[in-house]
């Protein structure tokens, strides 16, 4: 066998199982491709367009006969599905015969035979697939605080992926979530920037090792809208770009994420999509990101309609490739784009280099992924994950009150209710079958859901007995409501995404407070389950009289049947907040890391980053610290004090020398944690690199660098202190 032939076989069969081919050999192997493509073909390569522009219809439905004409006239390079679209069926077996397809397609219509890559937003599992597993929303795996068991979830749904012929994923969402009215803070993995980049990390890390490209999305600043508003101006120093917003993002890299998308919103009054020094300057110069960078859906034509910062497509397709922007993600009028593109090339708005570099950074992205040398070859089968979803979801339960020890529930008559309660739209939020979530547009599947009714009900020990009612069927469920024992309450958020998930008031809808109160009424212990993407902020009269509150965020698949394990105490709550919860609207900004301001005053939020209550108690004592070359090692004993098995997860935080500017009151560094038996102690200990303790130096106006601040430096765990001085 020659080595020609060896080369392509060997890299086929690494494609085929799982690994990426290394930077350089996939960039060399770009190389070789770029001088054969002509200027058409080159921005061919830059366009992502819908898949449907190959099916009948323009809508979920088989690929057109004349399909290979489409791809003869786009020469696209990527192609994607919006959020929900699929083909028919939507199937695993449909979803990979169809990629498949259109991966041949591509191969025998495209410039040099190349494919077009297929990129999708698998954000909790493979979501668009019915199907499919899906996991808890990032928010609820934030509150985990266990980066492997992220990596778990993140390996199984690029398992997913490629069985299904999908190689490339928007996801993870590596934003840091600052203001819960937004409408994707559920996407986040919490506030705290480098307890987030801990998850993002370890994210891309396991989509990787599975040999699907991850996305870091959305760089940079997106989690800070004007108002809560989805795709509002975000107004950031560059102290805070550095200090909150760019360490899930420089982590992330670090991991070797392929992909990046740009921010669909604005920072301080430019768009990402034409700010250069977001794109470029800071993204590759300064984080030296060496991949693919992507728009969001439509964002370079927002420039003209929405942000009217450039008076025509010619223009503004100039200023997004020149700001650093790839690949367009236009998924309705790629031949428009196409044309604005070329005449920006000819008229000398963009340089040929800067088209040669882009394309370059598609065909390496590409060879990275194996495709250039072997077709699609999915199974088509999932895997079974629904223990790790279980085991996931369980991962994720924060308990918040239970002030007369009402659970766990041992005996007695549970009455279970509530229009979160045998609702797989609700437990799934948004993202999941469709865009909106299920039962929403144009994808009516509905998955098979373990819900908490049903779930008590299957799972009731002895002694126990469970009966559920509607909410709907008010009358009859307040007479049953007095002879129960316990009522479980189950309320939540109806599922969306994007501005349409925007919650500016923190609000249940007024018909669950008003069952809420109702139900209270009835002077039985009432113990609320919330399904929701973000901390909501519950009336002080229904508050102060729950007998439970638990936070289940949006568990996924298994959530019911994970609730039902520990409401009945067969599972703890091993879940903490990964967000500061306010007790009212205007404590909206006040994070964990936010100084003292003004007269020094910092209101106390209802319940602080890192809470969480459990069947057990347990303490943190004893830390000491250790200066080494590159960080410190802190090292504290956990103990379980209580009398039943359970996972303590205590937040190591930081407080810095005198910067010259406000500093946070203390600094989240990093997480202990340890599953301890009762009576159990033992020394966990973690290491903190010097940059979670630098500071970005620099005045209100122009430069600034990061600093690792001569000083005392005192890091706290649960009751254990420790100071030391560095450098």
């Amino acid at each position: 066998m020659n080595r020609p032939v060896l080369t392509l076989l060997t890299a086929a069969l690494a494609a085929h199982a799982g690994a990426l081919t290394s930077q350089a050999a996939a960039e060399a192997q770009a190389r070789t491709i770029l001088p054969r493509l002509t200027l058409d073909d080159k921005i061919g390569q830059l366009s992502m367009a819908h898949v449907f522009r190959f099916t009948e219809g323009g809508r979920s439905a088989p690929i057109r006969a004349d399909a290979d004409a489409t791809f003869r006239t786009l020469r696209p390079g990527t192609l994607l599905n919006g959020g929900g679209d699929a083909p028919q069926p939507n199937t695993p077996r449909g979803w990979a015969d169809f990629l498949a397809r259109l991966d041949t397609l591509g191969r025998a219509n495209n410039p040099q035979g190349l494919p077009a890559v297929f990129g999708t937003d698998a954000v909790h599992g493979v979501n668009n697939v019915p199907a499919a597993t899906l996991y808890p929303h990032n928010l609820g795996l934030g509150a985990a605080f266990d980066p492997a068991l992220t990596r778990e979830v993140a390996l199984a749904t690029a398992q997913d992926l490629r069985a299904l012929n999908m190689g490339w994923t928007f996801a993870p969402v590596a934003d840091v979530g600052r203001d819960p009215r937004w409408g994707r803070y559920y996407e986040t993995f919490g506030e705290s920037p480098w307890l987030v980049a801990d998850q993002v990390e370890a994210s891309v890390d396991g989509l990787q090792s599975g040999g699907v490209a991850a996305t870091l999305k959305h760089f940079a600043g997106y989690g800070l809208p004007s108002l809560g508003m989805d795709r509002a101006n975000a107004e950031i120093s560059a102290r805070a770009m550095h200090e909150v917003f760019l360490p899930p993002f420089r982590a992330g890299i670090r991991a070797g994420a392929l992909s990046v998308m740009a921010n669909s919103g604005s920072v301080n009054g430019v768009p990402v999509h034409a700010s250069r020094t977001l794109l470029t300057d800071l993204l590759r110069s300064e984080l030296g990101f060496q991949g693919l960078l992507v728009s969001d859906w439509n964002d370079i034509e927002r420039l003209i309609t929405t942000y009217r910062t450039h008076t025509d497509l010619v223009r503004a397709a100039a200023a997004s490739v020149n700001a650093g922007i790839d690949v367009y993600m236009v998924p309705n009028s790629v031949e428009a784009y196409q044309g604005a593109l070329k005449e920006a090339v000819q008229s000398g708005l963009v340089s040929e280099a800067r088209l040669d570099e882009a394309t370059l950074r598609v065909l390496t992205f590409k060879a990275r992924l194996g495709l250039l040398d072997a077709p699609l070859t999915g199974s088509g089968v999932l895997n079974d994950h629904r223990d790790l979803a279980r085991r996931a979801a369980a991962a994720t339960l924060t308990l918040l009150e239970n002030p007369a020890d009402t659970l766990p529930i041992r005996r007695g008559r549970v009455l279970v209710t509530g229009p979160a309660m045998d609702s797989a739209a609700i437990q799934l939020g948004g993202w999941s079958v469709n865009w909106q979530g299920v039962g929403k547009g144009n994808v009516p599947d509905v998955p098979k859901v373990a819900t908490l009714a049903p779930a008590l009900k299957a799972a009731a020990p002895a002694g126990v007995t469970v009966s559920a009612l509607p909410e709907t069927k008010r009358p009859q469920l307040l007479t049953a409501a007095k002879g129960a024992d316990v009522i479980v309450v189950a309320v939540g958020e109806a599922p969306g995404a994007e501005s349409q998930a925007n919650n500016p008031h923190l609000s249940l809808p007024d018909g669950q407070i008003t069952l809420l109160r109702d139900l209270l009424a009835t002077g039985k212990p009432v113990v609320a389950v919330l399904m929701a993407g973000r901390p909501l902020i519950l009336p002080s009269d229904v508050q102060s009289r729950l007998s439970g509150l638990v936070m289940a965020y949006l568990p996924g698949t298994q959530g019911g049947a994970a609730l039902a394990d520990a409401l009945y105490g067969r599972a703890g709550f091993p879940g903490r907040l990964p967000f500061t919860w306010p007790d009212s609207l205007t404590q909206v900004g006040l994070w964990s890391d936010r100084p003292a301001e003004g007269a020094g005053e910092t209101p106390l939020p209802l319940y602080p980053l890192g809470y969480g209550l459990d069947y057990t108690t347990s303490v943190a004592r004893d830390l000491t610290v250790t200066p080494g070359p590159d960080g410190v090692t802190a090292q504290a004993t956990l103990t379980n004090t209580g009398e039943r098995a359970g996972t303590v997860t205590v937040l190591l935080r930081a407080s810095l020398p005198a910067s010259g500017a406000l500093q946070a009151t203390s600094r989240p560094v990093g997480v202990l944690r340890a599953v301890l038996k009762p009576g159990e102690s033992r020394a966990v200990q973690v290491t903190v690199p010097h940059e979670r303790l630098s500071s970005w130096v620099g005045d209100a106006y122009g430069p600034g660098a990061w600093q690792l601040l001569p000083g005392q430096y005192t890091l706290n765990a649960g009751d254990g202190k420790a100071t030391l001085s560095l450098p």
